[in-house]
């Protein structure tokens, strides 16, 4: 019950109170059942606005959010497990699996670009970690577009596409991992250019 109250204390703060937070293809990950999230980042707050929309929602977060024992204790409380960026985590990957296949429903978020881009670039470089993940274990990719960099009490469209089927079977294979990794990139960007329409 407190987990919950706290849960949607937070969600008021960031998505009507910080920011005004709109959603757009919500249906996308509603119908979606197991998968890997994949959102642009450039803000500290993206994770909370894409974790809000579902009760399966596990979230992939930097090593270094967890030195901190209170806080670490604090988000494995809310489905969040630590990855060591710029190096293989062979253990995080095998457990990101893991909660694909034994958890209902499971939704896992993971930033395609592997960090916060800042202002001064267009997108990052997509990493291959999702696009393994969802070939090894056979789920779709839902590509999402959050608003870059908003100023606090501006509006914020979240947008989520539809499901990318990512081959099986390619989650050794470099540079296939790769080709689908980009494309996945430019189709979450695409979305802002839809909405754009």
């Amino acid at each position: 019950m407190i987990k919950k109250g706290f849960l949607g204390l937070l969600k008021f703060l960031f998505s009507h109170v910080l920011f005004r937070v709109r959603y757009l293809g919500l249906e996308n990950i509603e119908n979606a059942g197991k998968c890997v999230v994949c959102p642009n980042h450039s803000t500290i707050f993206d994770p909370f606005w894409v974790y809000f929309v579902s009760k399966d929602m596990w979230i992939m977060a930097k090593a270094e959010l967890f030195k901190n024992k209170l806080l670490g204790t604090l988000l494995r409380a809310y489905n969040v497990f630590p990855i060591k960026r710029g190096q293989k985590d062979a253990g995080s990957l095998i457990h990101a699996i893991n909660v694909i296949e034994k958890e209902d429903n499971a939704k896992l978020l993971v930033f395609i670009e592997g960090t916060r881009i800042k202002k001064d670039k267009e997108r990052g470089r997509a990493k291959v970690g999702p696009a393994f993940i969802a070939s090894k274990a056979c789920v779709p990719i839902i590509p999402v577009h959050i608003t870059k960099n908003p100023r606090l009490f501006s509006k914020v469209v979240v947008i989520f596409g539809k499901p990318i089927d990512i081959p099986q079977g390619i989650h050794d294979k470099k540079e296939e991992l790769q080709k689908e990794s980009n494309m996945i990139l430019d189709k979450i960007y695409e979305l802002d250019d839809k909405k754009a329409q």
